[in-house]
């Protein structure tokens, strides 16, 4: 009974003896405790191939291609480098080694919106300015764009530029408004005034009235003018067989045959048919 109690209490005596043993241990920079003891890490650019006991220390080959450590490690695998896809705006700032992982950054017309120890993780496409709008801060790597509105009497046409144009000023250069600018567009200006536009309507409308006045003259005079077969049938009224009369009421022309005319005078009496010579001679 009495030796059960001694090796039970020799017992408890190893057991104080080892703990605070256990919590004394503290490793060095460079090493790690496993199973009581403190092993090397394996230098950047290395992993653990072997860990360490009490006969040989922590056994450490370099990482494979395409894989990295950056600082003091215990990995048994190292960490895949980053790849730089284009398809989200992502391009390849510094290559990958076996001790620093890639380092993206945003191709030209993106900027980084998620942005993880001076590695970008995400890239965004920089904002668009809209018509009406100027580019108040182009953007940048880390920055996108900033657009503001046009301030009144400007306008801009695509957005492209970093200052809004002022409107053309028609009365300044001796022109007539004809439409007024916008946030997006010009000032339209016309070469014709108000007034010069009133002036030329009404030139048009009396040339026009001039014009119908002289048609509807010339129509007129012509009506009562004789036609040109009535003035040739007066040039033929001395022809061979033809007596000229005086033109009807109605203004056409009688003509009487030669042979009809000779029968009407045989017919007459003898003193209508004397020559008005020998009428004179009678006493």
């Amino acid at each position: 009974m009495v030796k059960r109690g001694c090796v039970m209490m020799f017992s408890m005596i190893m057991i104080t003896q080892l703990i605070p043993c256990t919590e004394a241990l503290e490793c060095r920079t460079g090493e790690y405790e496993l199973d009581g003891q403190c092993c090397p890490t394996c230098p950047p650019g290395y992993r653990v191939d072997e860990i360490c006991h009490t006969m040989r220390g922590t056994m450490c080959v370099p990482c494979d291609p395409r894989t990295y450590t950056a600082h003091p490690s215990v990995l048994k695998k190292c960490l895949p480098c980053k790849v730089c896809d284009l398809e989200f705006g992502l391009v390849t700032r510094r290559e990958c080694s076996s001790t620093s992982n890639t380092v993206c950054s945003c191709s030209p017309g993106y900027f980084c919106a998620d942005v993880k120890n001076d590695h970008c993780e995400m890239c965004v496409a920089h904002r668009v300015c809209s018509p009406g709008q100027y580019i108040k801060s182009r953007g940048t790597e880390r920055n996108n764009t900033i657009c503001e509105k046009c301030p009144a009497g400007t306008f801009s046409l695509n957005g492209t530029l970093h200052q809004c144009l002022p409107w053309t000023n028609c009365s300044a250069q001796g022109l007539s408004e004809e439409n007024p600018g916008t946030y997006t567009t010009d000032a339209v200006c016309s070469s014709h005034s108000p007034h010069t536009y009133i002036t030329t309507v009404i030139s048009v409308i009396s040339t026009i009235i001039v014009i119908i006045i002289a048609v509807m003259l010339c129509y007129f005079i012509k009506k009562k003018k004789p036609s040109a077969y009535k003035v040739a049938r007066r040039a033929k009224a001395f022809e061979p067989g033809e007596i000229c009369h005086p033109l009807e009421a109605d203004g056409s022309v009688t003509n009487i045959p030669v042979q009809e005319t000779r029968q009407q005078v045989e017919s007459a009496p003898q003193k209508e048919r004397m020559p008005k010579s020998q009428d004179s001679r009678e006493p």
